[in-house]
């Protein structure tokens, strides 16, 4: 199996590298090509000692000198975002270099940058081509319903069928096996199906009704779901639909309240048949164990509550500070290398700082593009657009999935539609020169 992941690894960077090469457009390329080739891109190029680099960070890296005319202007209603970019770096390399594990920290800030080249070159490309948007939103489907084939023969075949040597425990439960698709852990899996899921209600002919193919494939994702047994993304999920019942025109109240009566009445026939519902593990002692994890975690960032314990450092953090976080796995003890929360995760790296940067850069899309659809400067895509993310800020409670690139970059692609549907009326393009009546000045 492992000498399977290096042939897919080498064939992925020879890929990458002839279409590039080939192609007369490069950029739109590499941003295809990370969401049509998403199952791979997590592999490893590099082993922990050299930050753990996977193929999705080593082609942004590429892209970044490869393209760097693109990066060398800034879009007038985008210095918002540049700005808080900057800050964050900074308030990152900041925290590393005063943290107990420098080396470790700095390396793991190089796995940042790839977020940010991604997204700054979506959004030149989307400035470009108007309709660029519907390219990518066909691709990051595409990688959907090819992770919903991969589940198809994992059903029948079982977990022999997998993309990694070995498998997250929490695949096999008592009750049932939690499929993971291509994915390492069928949590994130679970994630990664209630965010796309979202997007199979786009319907371009009128944004304003999904059509009855819309409705299907965001039912068979959503049936997907429920074989992960992620209860996090149940959840994400049915706060994401709370939105759009909230939000969404009338069109989509009908047949959100008729999906809801019509799943309840599913759920409660078939709900011993799913793991979502039958986990081996009692929700009490369930909370209990992540209550006294998040208890330790924020006494950890209560000690660092500027800069943080750096970026990458908590497993080593715990393992030498914190020693009670740790988990007994065929008799090893292994130390957590995050707090079973996504929030106090970045909290106890960033630090506070740091931490509302970040969030401000990822709910500052969602709100920007509500309120320019509230002004009506944006169409009802964005509502769909947005309803992902709130769908992943609530699983973000107990599920720290963005070490998962292929999640990250569904996040980042959901972003950045989002400050470009609700800023292209004003976006100006400072690489070309102005123009009166047509002509250069």
């Amino acid at each position: 199996m492992k000498s399977l992941m290096v042939v897919l690894t080498a064939a992925a960077i020879l890929v990458f590298v002839v279409l590039v090469l080939l192609s007369k457009q490069p950029r739109r390329t590499y941003l295809l090509y990370m969401v049509y080739v998403l199952p791979l891109i997590d592999f490893k190029v590099t082993p922990w000692q050299f930050g753990s680099l996977t193929l999705f960070d080593a082609f942004s890296y590429v892209m970044l000198f490869w393209r760097y005319k693109d990066f060398l202007s800034i879009y007038k209603p985008n210095r918002f975002y540049f700005g808080g970019f900057c800050t964050l770096i900074f308030l990152l390399l900041l925290g590393s270099l005063t943290s107990s594990f420098i080396t470790n920290s700095l390396l793991s800030l190089l796995s940042v940058f790839p977020i940010f080249i991604y997204a700054r070159l979506l959004m030149v490309e989307c400035i470009q081509d108007d309709q660029f948007i519907n390219k990518m939103i066909k691709g990051l489907q595409f990688a959907c319903l090819l992770s919903m084939a991969f589940l198809a023969v994992q059903l029948v075949v079982g977990l022999d069928f997998k993309l990694y040597t070995e498998l997250n425990q929490n695949t096999k439960d008592a009750n049932g096996i939690r499929y993971p698709s291509y994915f390492h852990d069928s949590q994130k899996y679970g994630q990664f199906l209630a965010m796309l899921s979202f997007l199979f209600l786009l319907n371009n002919k009128n944004v304003k009704r999904p059509a009855f193919i819309n409705l299907v494939l965001f039912l068979s994702v959503t049936a997907a779901m429920f074989l992960t047994g992620g209860r996090s993304a149940f959840i994400g999920l049915s706060a994401g639909v709370f939105f759009l019942l909230v939000f969404a025109g009338m069109q989509y109240k009908k047949y959100i309240i008729a999906g809801c009566l019509a799943g309840g009445i599913l759920i409660a026939i078939f709900s011993h048949s799913l793991v979502v519902f039958n986990r081996d593990d009692d929700i009490n002692n369930s909370l209990d164990f992540r209550a006294s994890i998040w208890k330790e975690a924020y006494e950890i960032y209560k000690a660092h509550p500027f800069l943080g314990i750096g970026i990458g450092n908590y497993q080593d953090y715990v393992s030498r500070y914190s020693q009670d976080q740790y988990l007994i796995l065929e008799d090893e003890i292994i130390f957590l290398d995050q707090p079973e929360n996504g929030y106090l995760k970045i909290l106890t790296e960033f630090g506070g700082p740091a931490f509302l940067v970040a969030f401000v850069l990822i709910i500052g899309s969602a709100v920007g593009a509500m309120r320019a659809w509230v002004k009506k400067q944006a169409d009802a895509r964005v509502l769909l657009l947005i309803a992902p993310i709130i769908s992943w800020l609530v699983s973000f409670v107990s599920l720290y999935s963005i070490t998962d690139r292929r999640n990250l970059i569904v996040l980042v692609c959901l972003c950045s539609f989002l400050i470009y549907l609700s800023n292209r009326s004003k976006i100006v393009d400072e690489e070309q020169p102005d123009e009166v009546n047509g002509q250069p000045v």
